[in-house]
Formats: structure tokens, C-alpha cells, sequence
């Protein structure tokens, strides 16, 4: 059996956090919980204690919450052994927030998860299975904000409001540059609250980010987190101290699973630094992205989005499911669009792959 989160919750779940203190493994364990499908069964924003994990299990649209085409099993195997846990037993969940915008290319979710009466953990989800999700990913290449940022500094703002006492913020892939984000632009009696700010694999910033004096504030709370082959944690310009822990995955997309992180007695197992081929990857896409102007950025972004939107995909995981044929249809709708932007799109990818001969044929 893998040693990775589920084994954690099964050899750890009998002990509180008194006789083994709050580590990093459950922060990725809070950070994960954020992609539950929780409208209706959690509460929003009111004065409240929130809800108990039995109360979430008993109700009628429970298994609404595990409806992620890709890792729907997963999230359902997590929260039952989280139902049956001592160490999460007293953790009560509340102000859960989602929306989706199509027409702003958005889309945010958010969860908190209330510790103890002085202590709170912020949970952003990272990018869903929608195509609004991911496009919203890759605008993150041609505009300096993108809308679920705003919503994670006005949500961490709402529940500062609701809640005393210490605060941890923490996602996984987006969700990662959501709690750093909301962090570096919160007001300072917030930030003084702040203990902590986890990003699992989360995707950088450009430059500037980093010189922002928010920023700088919070930078020795930050603990950022990649697995050795990562490739989406190093997009943009990265932050330079992370610690790299060892994955079951060779891949760099199947070690973004962070249930493919290695734990060993109750701890992450980390290694010394990022593999070359990671190094490389990442390389390859920040160099092709800064050569590119924010138009062409933008237009190469929004061609692809129409392509795939074309081919009438609902979900990311339909793109795993029958790859071929929505390749098929995304080159059928390549030769279908007006001669400029489809030149504009191919000589975009062309720079991709100058940029790959380069790095890779050193």
C-alpha cells in the first residue's frame, strides 16, 4: 500500500492533535477537502459554528460533494476515513463559498475548517474539472489578476470577520496562488493573524509579486511545497525557497496528485532539489510565455479555448477519456478558422517547440 495521504488518515486518524501536533501532512489533507462539492450542505457566510462531519455525511445531497468525474472515488475514500477519524473529530466546517462565471472565465471555491475556538484553517480549491477553471489557469499568462484572486482576498477578508484568533491559509495547485495572493494583500490586522500559508504545487506570480511589500510581510510564513517532476508549482517567475517532496508518479502532470506524495511516519518523505527534467519543463514554458507579448499570449489562450470549446467538451476529464478523438476535432476546428489566427496560433506553438530544441538540445 502507497504511503501517501489515505495511509496517513488510517495510521494517524486515531491520534488528536494533542498527542501528535498539526503538521504539514494536515495541511494538505484541509487543502484537498476543498474540492468537495459542498453548496448546500455547508454553510456560506453567517455567524455560526458550522457543521459537523456526521451532519455533512447525513445529508440527503451528500454524495453530491464526490461528483468530480476524475477523483470523485478519492474524495469520497477522504472524507469517510476524515468521518471516522479522533483527530479530526472536533473540526467543524463552514463559510463555503463557490461561484462560477462563465462569462468572466472564473471560477473559485473556498472552505473553512474551524480548528478550535482560536484557530482556523483557510482552504482554496485549485482549478476544477470545468474548462472555465482551466481557462482562467492559462490567463494567468496574459493578465495581471485574474478574477478568483480578488474572490480569495474578499473571502479570507469575510471570514477574518467571522472568526478570532490564528489563521493558516492553504490550496493545492491554484488553489495555492489563491492563499499566497490573499495573504500578501490583506490588511495588516488580518495579516498579524496569519500563522502560516501552505502552497501545494501552486503556480507563481510575475516578478513584481515578489517585491510587493505585502508580500515580503508574509514571506517567512510561507511554506511552498512541489513534488520532484513538478511542472505546474514552477510556472511564471517561481518563489525561490520551496521544499521538493518525492512522488510515486515519474510523470510531471500525475505528480500534481497530491496523492501521489510520498509520507513516511507521518511526515512528508522531501528531497534535495527539483530533477532536471522539471527544471527543464518549466524553462522550456517561462521562456516561451516571456517572448510571447500579452497579445499574442491572449490570443493564443483564447484560440485554444475556442477549439476545445468547439468540440462541445464538457469537462476536463473528458479530455482523458477520448484524447484522440477531441484531437481530432480540435484540428478539424484549426482549419476552420480565419487564415490570420490560425497562423497566429501555429506560429505561437512553433515558438513552443523552438524554445523546447533549445533547452533540450543542450
Amino acid at each position: 500500500m502507497k504511503a501517501n495521504l489515505i495511509r496517513y488518515l488510517k495510521e494517524y486518524g486515531g491520534k488528536t492533535f494533542q498527542e501528535c501536533p498539526f503538521s504539514e501532512v494536515d495541511a494538505l489533507l484541509f487543502a484537498s477537502l476543498s474540492y468537495l462539492k459542498m453548496q448546500g450542505i455547508v454553510p456560506g457566510f453567517r455567524k455560526g459554528e458550522g457543521v459537523r462531519w456526521t451532519e455533512m455525511a447525513q445529508h440527503p445531497e451528500v454524495e453530491k460533494m464526490f461528483t468530480d468525474p476524475l477523483y470523485g472515488k478519492q474524495h469520497r475514500r477522504v472524507f469517510y476515513l476524515v468521518l471516522g477519524s479522533r483527530r479530526y473529530r472536533s473540526v467543524r466546517v463552514n463559510y463555503y463559498k463557490e461561484w462560477f462565471d462563465e462569462g468572466r472565465e472564473a471560477q473559485f471555491a473556498a472552505v473553512t475548517f474551524l480548528l478550535g475556538p482560536t484557530s482556523v484553517f483557510v482552504s482554496f480549491r485549485g482549478t476544477d474539472e470545468t474548462l472555465v477553471g482551466w481557462k482562467e489557469d492559462f490567463n494567468m499568462s496574459c493578465m495581471r489578476e485574474v478574477p478568483s484572486q480578488h474572490s480569495a482576498l474578499a473571502y479570507l477578508k469575510g471570514v477574518a470577520r467571522f472568526t478570532d484568533g490564528r489563521m493558516i491559509l492553504g490550496g493545492h495547485s491554484k488553489g495555492g496562488n489563491l492563499a499566497v495572493y490573499a495573504a500578501a494583500y490583506a490588511p495588516k490586522q488580518i495579516q498579524r493573524r496569519i500563522r502560516r500559508i501552505y502552497s501545494f504545487d501552486g503556480p507563481g506570480f510575475r516578478r513584481g509579486f515578489y517585491e510587493k511589500p505585502g508580500f515580503i510581510q508574509m514571506e517567512d510564513r510561507l511554506c511552498k511545497i512541489m513534488p520532484e517532476q513538478s511542472l505546474i508549482g514552477g510556472l511564471f517567475v517561481n518563489y525561490r525557497k520551496y521544499r521538493v517532496i518525492e512522488s510515486y508518479k515519474r510523470s510531471s502532470i500525475w505528480q500534481h496528485d497530491l496523492m501521489q506524495w510520498k509520507i513516511r511516519s507521518g511526515r512528508f518523505v522531501y528531497c534535495k532539489k527539483l530533477g532536471k527534467r522539471s527544471i527543464r519543463k518549466t524553462l522550456v514554458f517561462n521562456s516561451w510565455i516571456n517572448s510571447l507579448s500579452r497579445r499574442q499570449r491572449s490570443e493564443f489562450v483564447n484560440t485554444l479555448y475556442k477549439l476545445l470549446r468547439d468540440t462541445h467538451v464538457s469537462d476536463v476529464g473528458e479530455l482523458f477519456k477520448k484524447p484522440v478523438s477531441i484531437l481530432g476535432g480540435v484540428l478539424a476546428g484549426l482549419f476552420r478558422l480565419e487564415r490570420e489566427r490560425r497562423q497566429l496560433f501555429l506560429h505561437t506553438i512553433g515558438r513552443l517547440f523552438q524554445a523546447a530544441v533549445r533547452q533540450f538540445g543542450r
